[in-house]
């Protein structure tokens, strides 16, 4: 059906009338908004004289449209813009948003010191790219054994600047501001000795080499120093060198245990005798008058009780003799030490052993030569594996001990060992020996505590687990004693001199009642041992060929006496740390000693001897990698005991034997041959447990800042 030409044309007015409604029905609700929003922002005595929008027909059209679908902006202004349950994707040739850090996987590139030129670089995984710079480094050497990569220290800045670019995806973790600094002029050459030519004649000539060494060093670092010589290899007559060198900076202090206080005067009276004896005093109480003297000896408990006094002296020089009792820097001897050390210009430490077991330790006395270094979060970060745990910084683990130890070379200590002077040295060989079982269970009573302690050790932890082992330890010395007796009656027929250790007193008290019903003629020293009497002890023993026995306690003898009488050292019972069974072992293999020394540690199965021998393996393998710690106990040999013990064999091998036997480094690893007159039993199990020790890595003996507690037995 056509239409007119004005059927047309009216068609067309009026579908343009409807758009121009439509129009002013878009004006009029987009100003009624703008009213509504006045009006929300104007006083309520204003707000009811505002004018009223009246409702018309198209308002209402228009304001309904949207609910038949249609378009309107109104509506879509009131609805704001539309929600969206997921962002957008990005465009192709839009910036990539970034990955969330924990979705990117970090190579950590961990660098040390390895000698006095270059470094090294352990990953903890595989970066292409990295490897690529590596490589660039002029340099660069690889080691494909180990797969570390090894630079020169002057290209340490540039192997920082190119890995940074590589952030986040490799992280190279910096070796710290104070050790640069000490490896930053390269290798130091060796100290001259023409100081040697002021110090008193007669003291250089007594000097041996490495002896003279060892005082050229310490002059060369200003007269602030550790001189760190394995026991025996004469640190005394090294430390009266340099103090006799520094005499313009006195008065001296020396600072050490109570029994060796008589030994010091003495060798400072022998080897400066240009020194006025009047001058050289003992501090025996807090009323001694200290005003003139030149040379004052003190012990370190005598030092803390009159650190005021001595403060008020102003020493100028001084001498702290086995410094490692100054470990604990929260004990009050050691804060004492620090404040005479900060206003002392020369300081010499003297320590065979400067750490017992850990390498925080030996904080405290590189605090004493230099106050500046580090402060104590830096070094336990870097040396200790320092974190912050729930009772809060954990300072007791260990890391980068190999760049420890050449700091240490280089920066403050000296240290020589027996093997690099053997030449000037006697042997000393090591042997273990296992107790005759059939003498440790005297009763039933003894035997049930063992079994007891040994159950309560192996279910327990933490501190608890620690005082099991203490109980099971204490109750190891009485059932071995019987055993360690029988042991001495055998020793006691090859008429030579020997020495003994022992901790506990009633270990201690059954050896003498043994030697003294044997007639044999024998001096005892322990921790309730007066201090005056010991020099007439060790002279007696040391001069007197009748004298055959030595019976020392473990904690008042392993330092500061001379024995090289005797040429046999027995350990009836073992101590926590290598450092103290060391020293021990030194009073006898020193200096001065003629013949061959051996060493026996008689052990006893299904004691705290499986558990203590196994943690000082642990305890000695981590002051060996800082350089602290020369013995090897792995290297015992075995002996034919001359006791029902019979023969036996080295046990300190942690791995399986290669036939796949038991497991050596307990006592377990021994073969039990009984004599005929001893009928053989069979082989007990070991309680010892290797995860078990691990956590014991922490556990140490009791403190000895008390000197004149040391000695005392539980």
């Amino acid at each position: 059906m056509s239409c007119t030409s004005e059927e047309i044309a009216e068609k067309r007015r009026m579908a343009i009338e409807r758009l121009n409604a439509r129009k002013k029905c878009l004006e009029s609700q987009t100003n009624s908004c703008k009213a509504t929003t006045e009006r929300s922002n104007v006083l309520p005595a204003q707000a009811g004289a505002t004018n009223k929008t009246p409702l018309t027909i198209s308002t209402f059209y228009a304001g309904n449209q949207s609910s038949f679908g249609k378009s309107s902006s109104s509506f879509q202004a009131k609805r704001g813009p539309p929600a969206l349950p997921y962002a957008k994707p990005a465009q192709k040739n839009s910036t990539p948003s970034k990955v969330a850090p924990v979705f990117v996987r970090t190579v950590t590139c961990a660098c040390s010191i390895v000698s006095d030129t270059r470094f090294v670089v352990e990953t903890n995984g595989f970066n292409e790219q990295m490897i690529d710079i590596f490589k660039q480094i002029p340099s660069k050497s690889y080691e494909p054994n180990s797969k570390k990569w090894t630079f020169e220290m002057k290209d340490y800045s540039l192997l920082q600047e190119r890995i940074a670019t590589l952030n986040p995806h490799v992280v190279l973790g910096g070796i710290p501001k104070f050790v640069m600094q000490e490896f930053a002029s390269g290798p130091k050459p060796k100290p001259s000795r023409i100081c040697l030519n002021v110090i008193e004649p007669s003291l250089v000539e007594s000097l041996l080499g490495f002896q003279k060494e060892g005082v050229a060093f310490a002059i060369d670092k200003g007269g602030r120093a550790l001189i760190a010589d394995e026991m025996g290899l004469g640190k005394t007559y090294q430390a009266i060198a340099v103090a006799d060198f520094y005499q313009q900076d006195w008065p001296l202090l020396v600072c050490t245990t109570a029994s060796t206080r008589d030994s010091w005067a003495h060798k400072i009276r022998q080897l400066l005798p240009h020194i006025p004896v009047h001058s050289i005093a003992a501090l025996n109480s807090g009323q001694d008058y200290i005003g003139e003297c030149r040379v004052l000896i003190a012990s370190y408990s005598m030092m803390e009780r009159c650190g005021e006094k001595l403060l008020d002296r102003g020493f100028g020089m001084l001498i702290f003799d086995e410094s490692h009792t100054l470990k604990n820097f929260k004990a009050k001897c050691t804060t004492v030490a620090m404040a005479l050390a900060k206003r002392a210009r020369r300081v010499v430490l003297l320590s065979g052993t400067p750490a017992l077991s850990r390498p925080v330790e030996l904080f405290t006395q590189l605090q004493m030569l230099d106050g500046k270094f580090c402060s104590f979060k830096e070094y336990s970060t870097r040396y200790c594996a320092g974190k912050q745990s729930n009772f809060g910084w954990d300072a007791t683990g260990q890391s980068n001990l190999a760049e420890l130890n050449l700091l240490l070379a280089r920066k403050f200590m000296i240290r020589r060992t027996k093997d690099e002077v053997m030449s000037e040295l006697t042997e000393k060989n090591r042997e273990t020996v296992v107790l005759d079982p059939s003498y440790l269970w005297t009763n039933e009573e003894v035997e049930g505590n063992m079994s007891s302690y040994a159950a309560d050790y192996s279910t327990s932890k933490g501190r608890q687990r620690e005082e099991a082992l203490i109980k099971y330890y204490s109750v190891t010395a009485e059932a071995k004693a019987p055993a360690v007796c029988a042991y001495l009656k055998e020793v006691v027929k090859e008429n030579k001199k020997f020495i003994v250790f022992a901790h506990h007193h009633v270990m201690l008290d059954a050896i003498e009642k043994s030697l003294s019903k044997q007639k044999v003629d024998f001096i005892r020293i322990d921790g309730s041992t007066r201090s005056d009497l010991r020099g007439a002890l060790v002279e007696r023993f040391q001069s007197k060929a009748t004298c055959r026995a030595a019976v020392l306690s473990l904690k008042a003898c392993n330092a500061g006496i001379t024995l090289t009488a005797a040429h046999l050292v027995l350990f009836a019972e073992l101590d926590w740390n290598p450092s103290t069974l060391a020293q021990a072992e030194s009073r006898a293999h020193r200096i001065g000693q003629a013949d061959n020394v051996t060493v026996r540690y008689l052990l006893a199965k299904k004691t705290a001897d499986d558990i203590i021998w196994t943690m000082l393996q642990r305890k000695q393998e981590t002051l060996s990698r800082v350089g602290l710690c020369n013995e090897d106990f792995s290297d015992a040999s075995s002996v034919q005991a001359p006791c029902n013990a019979g023969n036996i064999e080295p046990f300190l091998n942690k791995s399986l034997s290669p036939d796949g036997g038991p497991r050596k480094g307990t006592l377990d690893g021994f073969v039990q041959r009984s004599s005929p007159a001893v009928p053989p039993k069979p082989q007990p199990t070991s309680s010892t447990n290797t995860k078990e020790n691990a956590c014991f890595d922490s556990f140490l003996s009791p403190d000895d800042d008390d000197d004149d507690l040391a000695g005392l037995e539980l």
